[in-house]
């Protein structure tokens, strides 16, 4: 070839589609110079979409945090590093009624990972050739994903609480407009599979009759540990469990692809106890517990409990971010400074003569909602322990076992 046209051909390849495609990185912690590195990271996904260096066809990788909402301008993969459990888009200050809004010059993207909150009376995720890929769509909308326009897809995602769990609209759907959900829960929306949708190896509660139809699909409950309080892994009994398509790419164990976007993890605990408890002046060993799960946004409680405790005396929990075993006034200290501490509780119980029917409880999601404390956030760690006042006891205290536990979407 005549080195001219040789030139005119790299020159093309390089300034069109066969140009090097960029990967950009988003932390919330991230300090200035933004400039997109993975030593120097955008601070806002919003940010990343704007910059000059970012292309159509580039990548954003997105660490664990909460951001906020965004419109995707671009043809660009958004997508977290650590999944959904740890990664969110809040919906509080979305734009156009919409989280994510993808334009219609954005076809052939992807938006992987992330809980995504819609916004009460909008739509979570919305755009033209999109696929979205294991997130986790919360809300009360009108819609959790809003196709509009041209083929788009929804693999092993969790929706639940809106109007529409998935629904094809716009004036180019119809004949032109192909939606397939696949292998993904759809449950508690009014409508779980919704106009002109397809869904294939999917759980789900309800089907819109005007929906292309369901294939290989069942209407059953997805059996989570806590879909109420958002705790979304599967159950050893549950259905989703080896019913993917066979054709989809294995799970991490080897096994067939599991449907919903955690796939089984059967040494999965909601939260675990350690440390040990100092017995009190009445010879009872105070006993941590928890009911339900720790959420950013369930209204469900969180019920952390300490039973076998002294009868009406004061005390409080006593929380933080990593765990400790130190022996500390007669018994140990398994919660590493710095700590926050609730209010004064009382543990009640039986009146007159002390005996050991006091509990101390504390919903722990209205201290999360209160927003009192920003390390609270989706995916954090938790380790917390219980303190008494225990006049009879050394240093006239005792203090619980401690609990560990991560806070849900």
């Amino acid at each position: 070839m005549h080195s001219t046209a040789l030139r005119a051909l790299t020159l093309a390849l390089i300034s069109g589609y066969g140009a090097a495609q960029n990967t950009w990185y988003v932390n919330e912690l991230a300090t200035a110079p933004y400039e997109g590195t993975l030593t120097q990271p955008f601070k806002e996904i919003t940010q990343a979409i704007a910059a000059a260096s970012t292309l159509p066809g580039d990548t954003l990788l997105v660490a664990p945090g909460v951001y906020d909402p965004f419109v995707v301008s671009k043809r660009l993969s958004i997508r977290s590093t650590d999944g959904p459990l740890v990664t969110g888009i809040t919906s509080a200050s979305a734009t156009n009624l919409t989280a994510v809004r993808y334009l219609y010059a954005a076809v052939s993207s992807t938006l992987e990972g992330f809980t995504v909150w819609g916004p009460p009376a909008g739509v979570a995720v919305e755009g033209p050739g999109l696929t979205v890929n294991r997130c986790i769509l919360l809300g009360g909308g009108v819609a959790a994903v809003g196709m509009r326009g041209t083929d788009s897809f929804v693999n092993h995602c969790l929706i639940s609480g809106f109007e529409s769990g998935v629904l094809a609209f716009g004036p180019f759907c119809g004949a032109y407009c192909d939606v397939a959900v696949r292998n993904s829960i759809l449950r508690n929306n009014t409508i779980d599979v919704d106009w002109l949708v397809t869904a294939y190896y999917c759980v789900y509660g309800t089907f819109e009759p005007f929906a292309s139809g369901v294939v290989h699909s069942i209407q059953a409950a997805p059996q989570c540990f806590d879909f109420a309080g958002h705790d979304f892994h599967l159950l050893p009994s549950s259905p989703c469990i080896d019913a993917g398509d066979p054709t989809s790419p294995l799970d991490p164990d080897g096994s067939r692809a599991d449907i919903g976007p955690l796939p089984f993890d059967a040494s999965y605990l909601p939260y675990t106890t350690y440390c040990t408890a100092k017995v009190n002046s009445l010879g009872c060993t105070p006993q941590i517990q928890a009911l339900n799960t720790g959420s950013v946004t369930s209204s469900r409680p969180f019920w952390l409990n300490c039973t076998n405790q002294i009868n009406q005396r004061s005390g409080l929990l006593s929380y933080g971010f990593a765990p400790l075993a130190t022996p500390y006034q007669g018994g140990f200290k398994c919660v590493a400074s710095p700590t926050r501490r609730s209010g004064v509780l009382n543990s009640g119980g039986n009146s007159g003569a002390p005996d050991c029917s006091g509990v101390f409880t504390l919903d722990f999601n209205e201290t999360i909602r209160a927003g009192l404390d920003p390390a609270l956030v989706l995916g954090q760690e938790v380790f917390c322990q219980f303190w008494a006042r225990d006049a009879a006891a050394s240093f006239g205290s005792n203090r619980s076992d401690a609990l560990r536990f991560k806070i849900a979407p």
